[in-house]
């Protein structure tokens, strides 16, 4: 898909509400599963992760796309593969946030 269908995509699904965590972390570990029971090979996890790593930039704020999609592909790389170490809480990740930005 185009950026321009990508953004259209994302504003339906913002519009319907699609956007809780407990979403997310179902499908991450749908795909986990249907990864190890070998329905999903390494290019349909690629995919998933590229539409997963879009729908994270267009959130972002125009102009910052294509860092933001980098960063979030790199991250769901990480995840995937069981070495992202995820926030356990809100304060944890609000120090990282705080880490990464210099504050």
């Amino acid at each position: 898909m185009s950026e321009r269908e990508d953004r259209r995509f994302h504003d339906q699904l913002d519009f319907i509400g699609v956007r809780a965590h407990v979403t997310a972390t179902a499908v991450l570990q749908m795909c986990i599963e249907l990864r190890r029971a070998g329905i999903f090979d390494d290019e349909a996890m690629g995919r998933i992760k590229d539409a997963m790593a879009k729908e994270v930039a267009l959130s972002r704020p125009r102009g910052i796309y294509a860092d933001e999609y980098a960063n979030a592909r790199r991250r769901l790389d990480e995840i995937f593969a069981g070495r992202g170490k995820l926030a356990s809480s809100v304060e944890e990740l609000a120090g990282r946030s705080a880490a990464v930005s210099g504050s």
